[in-house]
C-alpha cells in the first residue's frame, strides 16, 4: 500500500518519474484511491496507525477477523454446493444426458460381412403380400375407381283397384259359460250338490220343516207319492226325491219337496229353477215368473238360460206380449241354446 511519504517524495521527482509511478499506483485502484486521498487530506503515517488501532479495537481484533473468514468459507461453501445441484439437475434432464448413457454399439469385427457387401450378393426373394383382415383408407385410396353403371328406371303403371265396400261389424257375442258345477239326478242336472246339501261332509237334517206346506189346504188333498217316504229328513236325499217326481211328471208333490230346500236356503239355485218350472207346468204363471227372476238374479248362471226363456213365456201366458216379444228377440240375439225356439215363438206373434 501506498503511504504519504511516498506521496511526499513523488514532489521531487521528474515529470517523467511522476508518470511512471501513477502509472503503476493506477494498476491497484484502492491504492491509487487512498494515494489521492492522503494526497488530499494530508493524513500522516501515525494518523493511520492510531486509525487502524481504533478500526482493531471496534472490529474484536484478530478474532472478528476469524470469525469473518470462517462466514465466508460457509457461504462460499453454501453458494459452491447450490450451483452444484443446480448443474447437476439441469444435467439429467437434458436430452444430451440420455445420448450419453445409451448402450455402445458392438464393433463388429473387421472381417464380418454384411448384406450390403458386393462379395457375395444375396438374392432376395419377392416375399407374398399379407393381406389385411381390415380394409384401411390409405388402400382404398390405391385401388382404383370402379364407375358402377345406373340400371335403367322401370316404369311405373299405376294399377286401379277396385273399391271394396266396408265389412260391417259384427256383434261380439259371449259364448255361455257355467260358473258352478253340475251333477245329473234322474238325468236332471243340479248345481252345487255338496254345497247346498252338505255341511262339513255331513248330511243336512231339514226335519223342522217337515210341516204341511201353505199350497195344500189339509193332509187330504196331498198327492200319493210312489217312493218310500224316509222317516229322516235330509237335504241330499230330498233333491234327490225331487228330482224323481219331477221327472215323473208329480209336479204338486215335487213343489212340496223343493218348498222344503227353498225355505232351508232362498239362494238355491235348484230350488228357484226347479220350483218356477213346476208352478208353470202347473199353470200358475205368475208365481214361476217370481221363481225365475229370483234364479236369472242368482250368481250361480247354470240355469239363466233356461229361466230367461220360461220367462218370456209367463209374460206371453200373463198379456205381457211387448216385454215377452223384447225378451225373445234380446234371446235371438245372444244365439244361445234356447235362441232357435225363441225364433219361433216370435214368428208366430206375428
Amino acid at each position: 500500500m501506498i503511504t504519504p511519504d511516498d506521496i511526499r517524495q513523488e514532489a521531487g521527482l521528474t515529470g517523467e518519474q511522476r508518470m511512471r509511478i501513477q502509472k503503476a499506483m493506477q494498476q491497484d485502484e484502492l491504492s491509487y484511491l487512498s494515494g489521492l486521498a492522503f494526497e488530499q487530506f494530508g493524513v500522516g503515517k501515525e494518523e493511520l496507525e492510531s486509525l487502524n488501532d481504533r478500526i482493531d479495537k471496534r472490529a474484536g481484533g484478530r478474532a472478528s477477523s476469524l470469525q469473518a473468514i470462517l462466514i465466508s468459507l460457509f457461504c462460499g461453501l453454501f453458494i459452491g454446493i447450490s450451483v452444484f445441484f443446480v448443474l447437476f439437475h439441469k444435467s439429467k434432464t437434458h436430452p444430451s444426458v440420455f445420448q450419453a448413457i445409451e448402450p455402445d454399439k458392438p464393433k463388429e469385427p473387421l472381417n464380418h460381412v454384411s448384406t450390403t457387401d458386393t462379395v457375395f450378393p444375396e438374392v432376395l426373394q419377392a416375399l407374398p403380400k399379407k393381406e389385411e383382415h381390415y380394409s384401411s383408407t390409405v388402400n382404398q385410396a390405391q385401388e382404383p375407381a370402379v364407375v358402377m353403371e345406373s340400371p335403367e328406371p322401370m316404369s311405373i303403371k299405376t294399377v286401379d283397384l277396385p273399391e271394396t265396400a266396408p265389412a260391417p261389424e259384427e256383434d261380439i257375442i259371449l259364448s255361455f259359460s257355467p260358473n258352478a258345477p253340475v251333477v245329473f239326478i234322474s238325468n236332471l242336472k243340479v248345481t252345487n250338490y255338496r254345497l247346498y246339501y252338505f255341511k262339513r261332509n255331513e248330511s243336512i237334517d231339514l226335519s223342522v220343516n217337515s210341516g204341511l206346506p201353505a199350497q195344500y189346504e189339509s193332509k187330504a188333498h196331498v198327492e200319493n207319492i210312489y217312493i218310500n217316504r224316509s222317516d229322516s229328513y235330509l237335504a241330499h236325499k230330498i233333491i234327490q226325491r225331487a228330482m224323481k217326481l219331477f221327472n215323473g211328471k208329480h209336479y204338486t208333490n215335487c213343489i212340496e219337496e223343493l218348498t222344503m230346500l227353498y225355505d232351508f236356503n232362498k239362494n238355491d239355485a235348484n230350488a228357484q229353477f226347479y220350483l218356477g218350472m213346476c208352478y208353470y207346468l202347473t199353470g200358475k204363471y205368475s208365481t214361476a215368473q217370481v221363481f225365475f227372476q229370483k234364479n236369472l238374479d242368482n250368481e250361480n248362471n247354470i240355469f239363466h238360460q233356461e229361466s230367461d226363456f220360461y220367462l218370456a213365456m209367463c209374460l206371453l201366458q200373463t198379456k205381457q206380449a211387448d216385454k215377452a216379444l223384447e225378451k225373445l228377440q234380446s234371446i235371438v240375439n245372444a244365439k244361445g241354446f234356447y235362441s232357435a225356439r225363441a225364433q219361433e215363438v216370435i214368428s208366430k206373434q206375428k
